[in-house]
Order: C-alpha cells, then sequence, then structure tokens
C-alpha cells in the first residue's frame, strides 16, 4: 500500500451532503465530512444523531437520500468500492459453530484471497489483537465476547483495505484490551489507514483521534482537533487540595478535593478554606472533556 504523507495525502473516504430521509423524518441531513490515509477521524453524538445510518451509507450499505459518499473517488454504493472498507459494526455478529480461524478463511474466500494467504493474514491478525493461539481453534459461541470481538475486529481487516470504519470497536474488551487495540489503532494509523471511529467512549476519541466530527440530531454541529472544540466551546474546570473541607470536596489523604465549574466557584472555595482556618495546597486547571464539549453542543 501506497503511504502518502499527511500533508499531500487526498482524501479516500468522502462524504458530501449525504442525507438520509424515511419519510418527512431526517435521520441524517447534510454531513460532510473526510478522511484521509494515515488518520483517524472520530464521529460522535448521543444515542440518536445519526452515527450508525452515517456510517452505514459511508459503507454502502444504505442508499443515502441525498449527497454521495466516495472511497478513492469511487462511489461506495459501487461494489468494487466497497472493496477498500473494512467494517465493524457495533453488532457483529459470527457464527458460533466456526472457529476463528474457520470464521476468518470463510471470508477470506469471500474477499478473493487465496487459501494461503488467507490464512497467513487472519494467524498475523489475531496475534496482532492478542487473541492466543488455544482459541483459534475452539468455536466461536465458547469465547468470551472480548474474544469475539477480536475475530470481529480481524475480518474486518483481513483484505488489508486501505479504509477502516469502526463502530464501536472496543465493546466488549476489557481496560487492559483496550489499551490493546488503542495502540493497535495507533499502529494502523502509521501505516497509512484512513480511519473513521465512532465511539461513545469518549477519552478513546480524545485519546487517538486527529479530527474529531460531534453529530446532532443528524447534522454536523462542530468539527476540529480536540484543542480546536476545547477553544471553541470548552470553559476549564478547576480542582482544588486544601487542608480544610469546601463544598463538593472529599478526603484524599490529608488533604481534601473538589473540582468547580468556573473561577466564582473557585474564588468561593478558597474564601470557604481561609474562612475555616485552612490553606490551599494546589489548584489544578483541567481542560474540558470531549463528554463536556459534546454537552454544551447537545445543549443538554
Amino acid at each position: 500500500m501506497v503511504k502518502w504523507p499527511r500533508a499531500v495525502a487526498r482524501a479516500m473516504l468522502v462524504a458530501s451532503g449525504l442525507g438520509k430521509h424515511y419519510g418527512p423524518v431526517a435521520a441524517v441531513a447534510e454531513v460532510t465530512l473526510e478522511v484521509r490515509p494515515g488518520t483517524i477521524v472520530g464521529l460522535v453524538g448521543n444515542n440518536g444523531a445519526g452515527k450508525s445510518t452515517t456510517l452505514k451509507m459511508l459503507c454502502g450499505l444504505v442508499e443515502p437520500t441525498t449527497g454521495t459518499a466516495t472511497v478513492d473517488g469511487q462511489a461506495t454504493l459501487r461494489p468494487a468500492a466497497r472493496k477498500g472498507i473494512g467494517y465493524l459494526p457495533e453488532d457483529s455478529p459470527l457464527y458460533d459453530e466456526q472457529t476463528p480461524l474457520a470464521c476468518l478463511a470463510f471470508f477470506g474466500s469471500l474477499y478473493g484471497l487465496r487459501r494461503k494467504e488467507s490464512k497467513a493474514r487472519a494467524e498475523t491478525l489475531l496475534r496482532r489483537l492478542r487473541l492466543d493461539e488455544p482459541f483459534w481453534k475452539k468455536p466461536i459461541g465458547e469465547l468470551s465476547k472480548g474474544s469475539a470481538r477480536k475475530v470481529a475486529i480481524a475480518r474486518a481487516l483481513l483484505h488489508d483495505p486501505g479504509v477502516l470504519i469502526l463502530d464501536e470497536p472496543a465493546s466488549g474488551l476489557d481496560p487492559a484490551t483496550r489499551r490493546e487495540l488503542d495502540a493497535f489503532l495507533l499502529e494502523l494509523r502509521a501505516e497509512g489507514k484512513a480511519i473513521l471511529l465512532s465511539a461513545h467512549n469518549l477519552r478513546q476519541v480524545e485519546d487517538l483521534c486527529d479530527t474529531i466530527v460531534l453529530l446532532h440530531q443528524g447534522q454536523i454541529a462542530a468539527r476540529g482537533s480536540l484543542s480546536e472544540l476545547r477553544h471553541a466551546f470548552g470553559t476549564p474546570r478547576y480542582r482544588l487540595h486544601a487542608d480544610r473541607p469546601f463544598p463538593g470536596s472529599a478526603p484524599q489523604g490529608p488533604l481534601h478535593v473538589g473540582e468547580v465549574a468556573s473561577p466564582v466557584l473557585l474564588e468561593e472555595a478558597l474564601a470557604r478554606v481561609r474562612a475555616a482556618g485552612g490553606t490551599p495546597v494546589e489548584v489544578e486547571s483541567l481542560p474540558p472533556s470531549l463528554d463536556d464539549i459534546l454537552r454544551r453542543v447537545a445543549g443538554a
């Protein structure tokens, strides 16, 4: 695969004016975005914001009412374009009676991979996803949810697509495995994959994504890097450490620690500590989280 320098790479995945209507109801309206090679774009929003419908239109699984979606310049409704996409839906059912190796061999045949190539790719991916070899020949129905999710991720990557569209990839994974998955996604970005990631785990989006697109009621409400979104929509919070209690604080060892949402509330907390004969030990300025920004954008 050609690795495009980020500065000159043209977008691999493009949505232009993408919309989906069900009668008079617009589930998605006028979504425009792009994902370039070697980048991860996060698509986030509350339940019902239109994320899954948008992802399915981008994959060519749902025909848009308006607009277009393309991969490497080809409409995703065309089978040839869809071969360049690795799609992981949030609910990704597998055949319980198949083993991981049999499952991946089956899908490898659907992708047109030769048997030897398919087996080699499957084994490489399962190792990279840290699914231990003893599980490769066990029925998927006997695996844990997290292990089965790894098989689903391997299935999306089996044909080495240039574009990855991942809906809740960490679903069912324990914290340690989630960290391993994040490291794996960063490796894929470094290899030049164009990755669109949708996740309710906003910390994962904060840590991984170069650009974040906020979807609200089927429309893009904001987009930008995390720092750009923080500058545009966020206000910092403050964490106070003191040797006396103050409103909202909780004991942590010898100190009392709590967060306040504004400079005014911070001054009130400091005054309460001093009035009690105490001393402020430390004040931390906390940038707004993506959850804070999403709440503000959604008017919550």
